[in-house]
């Protein structure tokens, strides 16, 4: 069914909306369309009245390409729009009177890390891209505005490559992080590569100057990243310090958000001598502080934590650096373990960090730093801390994630004696 509609704001997932409500993607306040309609989802037809927020998107596959969806709106509504996104997850939670700082927007070119879907089309032709919105149709990407160039001028010789190893409707994902140092790749599959396809990624490895390869079978009960060609090791910069990454190392989507968050961070921290980083991954924020400040980092994976402890031992001067591996959902750090420092910097992942931020209320803590990449749950986290005697500060938005409806942000929180 064809119908006309009015778009009258574009919700939390980057769709525009119409009365119904109709969702209607890559569309924008003020925009008169006509759409065709699928249940509450519509597909524009035509754009009889485009709004005046309608910019010309940046790229070809945009319309098509599941990656981006903000494209096509000015720079002005996109900021407001990330802004408003954070008010609104922060009003579900009772916080009216907050003060959202200018966001930082991070460069086109700048996305450091990027996961690509493959799929074999048969006789020596693979695709490699995103996913078509909604469907399982892989866009075959010939830029992005996005991603470094660095990863862009990969795609190509990475589609040929993969081109000849794929059988038709074979599929494969491709992790890539850009290091300093090269590109650090993951091939993910289910099955164990033969001695013929190990030689032939070697083959391409050194042909690419690509820092590493490995190889994740996800048919595994326990998948882990094997190493098949490491040329060098990949590593990346905290603080002007060398951290050597394992593999599907976390890292922070952009060096520009990276450097922003990390000079919030340490602002906010004021004259706190002794520092527990939570969720502390690399060490991104731990090493940005350990020349004079005496750091505990706490992480989950014991690769990540190997990775610190390691790059750590070839640093020039620290303060002191100390770490432990640790399951933080199932067992956050007690409040008899927190009163032993002045502050608390916090990096969760999505889900966020409720049983953290709970035993943190109960302890003697005053001064925490926290950023998250999820509105809601940070919302979330931030009621249990002003509940529990803190106050929230400035919120700075840091958008790593151009063009989406993601966003990441920072914020301090203090308490009295």
């Amino acid at each position: 069914m064809t119908i006309r509609v009015k778009i009258n704001h574009i919700g939390a997932r980057g769709d525009g909306v119409a009365d119904g409500p109709i969702y209607v993607p890559f569309s924008v306040d003020g925009d008169d369309l006509e759409i065709k309609l699928q249940g509450s989802k519509g597909r524009i037809k035509h754009i009889h009245k485009a709004s005046p927020d309608r910019i010309a998107p940046l790229c070809r596959h945009f319309g098509r390409c599941g990656g981006c969806s903000l494209q096509h709106v000015s720079k002005d509504y996109y900021i407001r729009w990330k802004q408003e996104q954070i008010r609104v997850a922060l009003s579900h939670r009772g916080f009216e009177d907050v003060n959202i700082l200018a966001p930082h927007i991070s460069d086109p070119g700048s996305r450091r890390r990027a996961r690509l879907s493959v799929m074999g089309r048969g006789k020596g032709v693979a695709v490699v891209g995103f996913a078509e919105r909604a469907s399982h149709n892989i866009i075959d990407i010939l830029e992005c505005p996005v991603m470094a160039p660095e990863i862009v001028a990969f795609i190509g010789p990475l589609r040929k490559f993969l081109g000849g190893q794929l059988d038709l409707r074979q599929k494969m994902a491709v992790q890539i992080n850009l290091a300093e140092n090269g590109l650090d790749i993951i091939l993910e599959r289910a099955g164990e590569p033969d001695l013929d396809l190990r030689m032939d990624i070697a083959a391409f490895a050194e042909g690419q100057d690509v820092a590493r390869i490995c190889w994740l079978d996800v048919k595994l009960k326990s998948p882990y990243h094997e190493i098949l060609c490491e040329r060098r090791k990949p590593y990346v910069t905290f603080g002007g310090r060398q951290v050597f990454i394992p593999p599907g190392s976390f890292l922070q989507a952009t060096r520009g958000g990276e450097a922003v968050l990390t000079r919030f961070m340490k602002a906010a921290l004021g004259d706190a001598d002794k520092v527990a980083d939570i969720f502390a991954g690399c060490g991104t924020f731990t090493v940005a502080l350990i020349e004079n400040r005496a750091v505990h980092a706490v992480e989950g994976d014991q690769d990540m934590v190997a990775a610190l402890e390691n790059s750590a031992h070839q640093m020039g001067k620290i303060r002191a650096l100390t770490t432990e591996v640790r399951d933080l959902f199932l067992r956050p750090l007690l409040p008899h373990e927190l009163n032993r420092y002045d502050a608390v910097v916090i990096d969760p992942p999505r889900a966020g960090a409720r049983d953290q931020v709970a035993e943190i209320v109960k302890s003697d803590l005053k001064n925490l730093v926290m950023i998250s990449c999820n509105p809601a749950t940070f919302a979330r986290d931030a009621r249990l801390l002003v509940d529990g005697g803190f106050v929230m500060g400035d919120i700075l938005p840091v958008d790593q994630f151009l063009y989406s409806p993601h966003i990441e942000l920072i914020a301090a929180f203090r308490r009295n004696s």
